[in-house]
C-alpha cells in the first residue's frame, strides 16, 4: 500500500503519469494500472478526466493530504530505527553546477565521509538549468547550484558566496593597463560559459548594471566548464571571467585582475524539491554541508 501511495503522490506533483513512468522505468500503462489498483483498494474516485490531463475529485485531496502525512511518518519512523544501527550506509546522488562539483563539493565532502565511511556519493555535473530539472524530477537527492531557485516544487537556501574576476594570459594587451574599464575588454575576444550557466547569468547581471549587454563584445568561445574556459585563454582565444573558487595555485600563466566600476558577486545554493523526504544518508549529508554555509565559507 505505500508503494502505491508513493507512486499516486509523485503523479499528482508531477502532474503526469508519463514523467512518474519514465522515472520509474515502467510504462505509462503500468501507472495507470496502479492507479485504479488504488481506487479499488479505497473504494473512491480519486482523479477524474480534464482534457487531456486530470484533477484530483475531493476524496483525492483528502487522499494526497493524508499519504503525504503518512510517509513522511514513514521516514521518520525509518530514521529513528536507524539511530540504532551501528553503522549508517547508503548512496546519496548529488547534483551540482560546474563550480561546485569540480571545485567546492570534492573537498567538502571528504570530511563527512570520514564520520560516515559506509556512506558514498554520486556526483553528477551539469549547468545550474539542467542540475535544477534533475532535481525538480527527483533524479538526484538535492544539488548544489550557482542560481538561485525558488519555486512552487524547488526550494534554495544561500549555502556560500563566490566573486568572479577578469583573467587573461600573461601577454594579453590588458596586461599593460594600469587600470581596465569594462568599455576597455569590448576591443578584445572573449572567452565565456555556455547559455544556461549560472555564471554566465552573474556576469550577465553584472554588464546589465553598467549598460552593457554580452552583444557588445567579441565572443570568441563559448564553453561548457570552467576548465575548457581556463585552456582557452592559455591558447590566445581571449580573455575570460572565472570565478575565484576555481582558481588553483597551478594555474601559472594567468593573470587576475579588477575592471572598475565592475563587480561580479553571486551565490551558490543548495536546491532540494519541495515536499520531498531526503533518505538517512541525503539528510545527514545535506545538514552537514547546511551547517558550513555562509558565514564559514564568504570569499573575499
Amino acid at each position: 500500500m505505500l508503494d502505491l501511495m508513493r507512486i499516486f503522490v509523485q503523479v499528482v506533483e508531477e502532474e503526469s503519469y508519463t514523467l512518474v513512468a519514465r522515472r520509474l522505468g515502467v510504462s505509462q500503462p503500468a501507472i495507470s494500472n496502479h492507479m485504479r489498483t488504488l481506487e479499488e483498494k479505497m473504494g473512491v474516485k480519486l482523479f477524474q478526466r480534464h482534457g487531456k490531463g486530470f484533477v484530483l475529485t475531493r476524496e483525492g485531496e483528502i487522499f494526497y493530504h493524508h499519504s503525504q502525512r503518512i510517509l513522511e511518518e514513514w521516514s521518520r519512523l525509518k530514521e529513528n530505527l536507524d539511530v540504532s544501527c551501528d553503522e549508517i550506509r547508503g548512496k546519496v546522488h548529488i547534483g551540482a553546477s560546474n563550480i561546485p562539483g569540480e571545485y567546492l563539493l570534492p573537498n567538502t565532502l571528504g570530511p563527512f565521509q570520514k564520520n560516515y565511511p559506509k556512506i558514498s556519493f554520486k556526483l553528477t555535473v551539469g549547468d545550474s538549468l539542467e542540475i535544477a530539472d534533475k532535481v525538480r524530477s527527483q533524479e538526484v537527492d538535492f544539488a548544489v547550484i550557482g542560481s538561485n531557485f525558488n519555486t512552487d516544487k524547488l526550494n534554495s537556501v544561500l549555502w556560500m558566496t563566490d566573486q568572479i574576476k577578469l583573467v587573461f594570459p600573461e601577454s594579453h594587451p590588458l596586461n599593460g593597463l594600469d587600470v581596465i574599464y569594462a568599455k576597455d575588454l569590448r576591443d578584445y575576444p572573449m572567452v565565456i560559459r555556455e547559455y544556461g550557466s549560472g555564471h554566465r547569468s552573474a556576469i550577465e547581471d553584472a554588464f546589465l548594471k553598467l549598460n552593457l549587454h554580452l552583444d557588445d563584445f567579441q565572443i570568441s568561445l563559448e564553453a561548457g566548464s570552467t576548465e575548457a574556459v581556463k585552456n582557452a585563454i592559455r591558447s590566445g582565444l581571449g580573455y575570460s571571467f572565472i570565478s575565484i573558487s576555481a582558481l588553483q595555485p597551478y594555474d601559472s600563466g594567468l593573470i587576475v585582475r579588477d575592471v572598475d566600476g565592475l563587480e561580479i558577486n553571486r551565490g551558490f545554493y543548495l536546491l532540494t524539491r519541495r515536499n520531498k523526504l531526503l533518505t538517512k544518508p541525503a539528510r545527514l549529508c545535506y545538514d552537514f554541508l547546511d551547517s558550513y554555509r555562509v558565514e564559514k565559507y564568504i570569499i573575499n
